[in-house]
């Protein structure tokens, strides 16, 4: 079979589904979204399958859609790699990451390295924050790009979805005590939406509360809880490093989803801003 596959239709493909979204997918790679869709299309043409399949207004990948997803991702980074070896970047510019540290540093960090290797002269500047100051800072135009949390379905229209997990309560043990008259809290400080959130669910329960400990860290504050010093909410990836759910708590008081979301200022075409939210949505997409 003579069969050839266009590295801009599997950049498109992988961008649909990393977003879940035509329109969005096109606002990141500057394309018409008819454009988007023909190329879908043409895809599915070429495999003779259905590549896409819609599930709660976004698209996710269908059964062959996953097959294609991962060698999309790996023809994709083989591509870029190549490019960027043999012509390197003159792309030059400033650009100014937020992040919520509830979202993986890790992975963030990572992808950062490998764009100021293949892009030496931008200059990147990474600020982890709370996410309320985060969207803050990005309405005022100090942020480029931000990482960050809001209630699962408060998402703003430009924001990209990357996943949506559960909070819990979290003690040092599952059956701790709770305190006879106040609940002690340990928070990420007054800025964050998770110690409004406790706060709001403890007064719905009857249940006083006072806070105990704040600390801007996820390490200190699961540090405290560990300790046994107070109760906190805890995103769904933060969970098994010396903390356990609290079954009384989460039955008493039960928490919402949130959704992890990336937000990017793209009034205007920017290669800089444009080149790292692909590689950020490529990297985050594999974790």
């Amino acid at each position: 079979m003579n069969l050839r596959l266009s590295v801009d239709a599997l950049r498109v493909f992988r961008a649909v589904v990393q977003t879940g979204s035509m329109s969005l997918a096109a606002s990141l790679l500057h394309l018409s979204q008819s454009a988007v869709s023909w190329k879908i299309k043409r895809l599915e043409q070429q495999l003779d399958c259905q590549l896409l399949a819609r599930s709660g207004g976004l698209f996710g990948t269908t059964d062959q859609g996953a097959v294609l997803l991962r060698h999309a991702l790996n023809i994709l980074d083989a591509h870029d790699d190549a490019v960027a070896h043999f012509s390197p970047s003159a792309i030059q510019g400033r650009l100014r990451i937020g992040v919520t540290e509830q979202i993986s540093l890790a992975d963030v960090c990572a992808v950062l390295s490998q764009f100021s290797h293949h892009h030496p002269k931008v200059d990147v500047q990474l600020v982890v924050e709370q996410s309320q100051v985060l969207r803050e800072r990005f309405a005022d135009g100090v942020l480029d790009v931000i990482l960050h949390q809001d209630f699962a379905g408060k998402a703003a229209p430009g924001d990209a979805l990357l996943w949506t997990e559960t909070l819990h309560w979290c003690a040092a043990t599952a059956e701790q005590a709770l305190p006879g008259e106040t609940v002690k809290l340990i928070t990420y400080g007054p800025h964050c939406f998770y110690r409004r959130l406790a706060e709001e669910k403890l007064g719905q329960a009857g249940m006083a509360w006072s806070v105990g400990l704040e600390c801007p860290s996820v390490a200190g504050m699961l540090t405290a809880v560990a300790a046994g010093l107070g109760m906190a909410v805890v995103n769904e990836r933060n969970l098994g490093q010396g903390v356990h759910r609290h079954v009384v708590l989460e039955r008493l008081a039960p928490l919402p989803r949130v959704d992890s979301l990336l937000r990017a200022n793209d009034n205007l075409p920017d290669p800089v801003r444009d080149g790292f939210c692909q590689l950020l949505l490529a990297a985050l997409q594999k974790a």
